[in-house]
């Protein structure tokens, strides 16, 4: 979990992932493999929805503070950062953010994250690092003493027969327990640092239904938990815990589902085991260690989550895992949901070349990064001779660069060899504007 100044997402490259991408077969089972496509609407686009069917009134209660929001952002991105990597009128856009989050003012950052996706690129990221920060790390004051308290996420795939229960996940106390106390334990928190986790295994719907503000809230309540003997409640944590969706999955199928642990940290504001070297090369190094920290507590702990989560002893548990990394709440959630993505595409993309009967050798990988409804979508189809082998699509968070080189990259190790690139791909499996695959 890192302090605010840090990246959020995936770890430096060098520091690396616990363990190669599982290989999508077997297939899994289940609703996924139902549906010709992985683009879905998301909540955002029904935040849209909702917007749009708003009374004139409210939308004009509320543009003042989206123009204002937008105007703030798109300066302070314009402006160079100094050498603190600090820019004119940060603070002031850290303090607005905070406030609409305090608010509960979801629907105006939403706005204008949404209106700078389109119009001004540069300025979208800069709100968007504001605005996850913000909800992530939250700096409280308990007497005359400054605190800092994060939420963080270890999201992890597990491949089972006939997918989890949420009725044995995390039933066992001791073990969860156990659990929690690994965390400082295997030197991924401080030993300084109060760590708590959440006693509820979260299913993607679960996390992906959290706005920011809810974020934020939760930081509050766990905060006032960690801090005040009185506190009996955690209302904003409690309403998080919606409950698992049907996973659809027949006794005898094999099941690859992604789920998340969701924890909170709290801190000394000088605690030194955050503090990230200013220098890059021993930054470098700093996040080196915290990823060979992760990857030793995966491959120690498996045993004991596999317990945690199917309630049988280790050796017993008849269940896969693969941990990606711990991280801040959103950067936890993006590396989550793309690693499940690809992987739905790659079965997709597989079953369709395995039932074409064309070798993989054979074929042509088109790519397209499209918008579609609001939403950023990576378009992927397989062809040989113009005839559409198979195909599929998953909606992309943030720069699209990074997954369609990961797609090209995956999509090759199916043993495709020839790439091309287009500006869309229609329903039929048309490209629009297609070209060369651009070179890595």
């Amino acid at each position: 979990m890192n302090k605010p100044n840090r990246p959020q997402g995936k770890p430096p490259a060098k520091a690396g992932k616990p363990a190669a991408r599982p290989n999508p077969n077997p297939k899994p089972q289940g609703p996924a493999r139902d549906k010709p496509k992985t683009h879905v609407a998301t909540d955002a686009s029904r935040r849209r929805q909702h917007s749009a069917h708003s009374s004139s009134q409210d939308l004009d209660d509320g543009e003042e503070q989206v123009l204002q929001l937008l105007a703030l952002a798109a300066a302070v991105a314009a402006g160079a950062p100094d050498a603190a990597g600090r820019r004119v009128g940060q603070d002031e856009l850290e303090r607005m953010v905070r406030n609409f989050l305090r608010q509960r003012d979801d629907e105006t950052l939403y706005e204008a994250l949404e209106q700078l996706r389109h119009d001004d690129r540069r300025a979208h990221a800069l709100l968007l690092e504001v605005v996850e920060e913000s909800a992530d790390v939250v700096i409280l004051r308990r007497g005359e003493k400054e605190m800092e308290i994060n939420a963080f996420l270890i999201p992890f795939l597990a491949r089972t027969r006939g997918g989890l229960r949420q009725e044995l996940a995390l039933a066992d106390g001791d073990a969860f327990d156990a659990l929690r106390t690994s965390l400082q334990e295997a030197g991924l928190e401080s030993a300084k640092a109060r760590v708590v986790l959440v006693h509820h295994l979260y299913h993607p719907d679960e996390i992906d239904a959290l706005t920011y503000g809810d974020v934020e809230a939760m930081n509050r309540d766990a905060f006032a938990s960690l801090t005040d003997k009185k506190v009996m409640s955690v209302p904003a944590i409690e309403r998080s815990m919606r409950g698992w969706p049907e996973n659809g999955f027949g006794e005898d199928d094999q099941a690859l589902e992604l789920r998340f642990l969701l924890g909170f940290a709290l801190k000394d504001m000088n605690d030194p085991f955050y503090a990230v070297p200013r220098d890059e090369a021993a930054a470098d190094a700093y996040f080196e260690r915290r990823g060979t920290a992760f990857r030793a507590w995966a491959e120690q702990y498996t045993p004991l989550l596999q317990q945690c989560l199917t309630g049988k002893p280790a050796g017993e548990a008849p269940c896969e895992l693969h941990f990606l990394y711990q991280d801040l709440f959103h950067g936890g959630k993006r590396t989550g949901n793309a690693e499940y993505r690809m992987l739905q595409m790659m079965s997709e993309l597989e079953q369709g070349l395995a039932q074409s009967g064309v070798a993989a050798d054979g074929a042509t990988a088109v790519f397209a990064v499209a918008d579609e409804d609001g939403e950023t979508v990576l378009q992927v189809i397989l062809r040989a001779g113009g005839r559409v082998l198979a195909q599929s699509a998953q909606v992309l968070d943030g720069d699209p660069q990074e997954p369609l080189l990961d797609a090209a990259d995956a999509v090759a190790s199916l043993g495709v060899a020839q790439f091309r690139l287009a500006d869309a791909i229609d329903a039929d499996g048309n490209a629009v504007r297609e070209r060369d695959f651009p070179q890595a």
